[in-house]
């Protein structure tokens, strides 16, 4: 069956986020093959930090002459410089391919640009899709939105995650809360922790929960970082009753406190990050980002409880949103809302999620959009 272009960037799209898990802090790429007739030879996706780019994926198993005359669709400019991998760009090159179609322009100084340029020279045809099919640009953008995130901004990319019920509580102010939502719903909040460099929560959530913090997901085995905001630093006095020190290496563990209020020693079990103070006795969570942002932490998933949910909307550092919402009522009287301490006083100032994206578990559902 022939493709139009839309349809193999989308097919290149659905690719790109098979490597969701394992990417970090490479983008998600997808590349599709056509045909001289449009129809489709192979597809790949980057797999894994340092292992082979979508482009050497989705050629696997073709021969040059399979080749010629055929058009490559890849969701990112093809890389020019070399890294852990040959560059893509040289590679293609070689090929006797007619059309290289990128989605988006490498926002990487070491690509932007150049990868193209290199294929122009070889006398390949290339074409970027978001100029010419502007109405796919956001798909596009959504991708990778970490990576050019962290290129465009030099800032860590932050999702808050949270499971509520249909009005809107998180828990009883008792601090029971499991468990919301169901199991099928659990096991996405684990695939979503894989998603992420690091999964942040507050004081108040290892006390009540004594989380371990870890992915245990069916098919991703997968070890990750844990950020806790501890201003006092008052968890660290009996680091063997926490179940995050039992599961997870020192050197993945960062425990962060006020630079002003704690005073105390390293710990064995974590690294201390010393933060600036924020009025209240909190931490500054820009300073707070800074610090996970040079610990080499590029996207953080903040799974922490009421307050900890309300001081990131707050303090407008929250990139994407994931709701889960179960069919349940606790009512607000016993409950705890994820947002007690927002104050919005004009509707102007509202927070709005744009592109909000629907996935069902069983009854419970998932919205998830970028937030503004």
């Amino acid at each position: 069956m022939k493709l139009t272009p839309r349809q193999a960037m989308k097919i290149a799209i659905e690719e790109a986020y098979k490597g969701a898990a394992r990417v970090s802090p490479n983008p998600l790429v997808g590349a599709v093959v056509l045909g001289p007739e449009g129809t489709l030879l192979a597809k790949g996706f980057h797999e894994f930090f340092g292992g082979p780019h979508a482009e050497v994926n989705a050629l696997k198993g073709l021969a040059p002459e399979n080749l010629r005359g055929a058009t490559m669709y890849v969701t990112l400019e093809p890389c020019a410089h070399e890294g852990k991998t040959p560059s893509c760009a040289k590679m293609l090159a070689k090929l006797p391919l007619k059309k290289v179609v990128y989605g988006l322009v490498d926002p990487n100084p070491l690509v932007a640009g150049q990868g193209a340029e290199i294929l122009k020279q070889a006398g390949i045809e290339t074409e970027v899709f978001s100029e010419t099919h502007p109405e796919m640009k956001e798909d596009l953008e959504e991708v990778c939105e970490a990576f050019l995130w962290n290129f465009r901004q030099k800032k860590v990319f932050v999702s808050l995650k949270v499971a509520q019920s249909l009005d809107g509580q998180i828990g009883l102010k008792s601090g029971e809360s499991k468990w919301i939502t169901n199991e099928k719903s659990r096991e996405h909040a684990h695939y979503l922790r894989a998603t992420h460099d690091a999964t942040l929560v507050g004081r108040g959530t290892v006390e009540s929960d004594n989380p371990s913090l870890n992915i245990r997901h069916r098919t991703i085995h997968k070890e990750n970082k844990v950020v806790v905001l501890d201003p006092k630093g008052r968890l660290l006095k009996e680091p063997v009753s926490l179940a995050l020190a039992q599961v997870h290496q020192a050197d993945q563990v960062f425990w962060c406190v006020s630079e002003k209020a704690y005073q105390g020693p390293q710990v064995s079990f974590a690294k201390i990050l010393k933060i600036k103070e924020a009025p209240g006795g909190h931490l500054l969570l820009p300073d707070l980002l800074a610090h996970l942002w040079e610990e080499g932490i590029r996207s953080v998933l903040v799974e922490g409880g009421a307050q900890t949910a309300s001081r990131f909307l707050n303090a407008g550092v929250v990139n994407r949103l994931f709701l889960f919402q179960a069919p349940l009522i606790l009512g607000a009287k016993a409950g705890r809302s994820w947002t007690e301490s927002v104050e919005i006083l004009d509707l102007k100032d509202k927070i709005l999620v744009s592109r909000p994206k629907i996935l069902t578990f069983d009854q419970d559902f998932l919205i998830s959009g970028r937030l503004s």
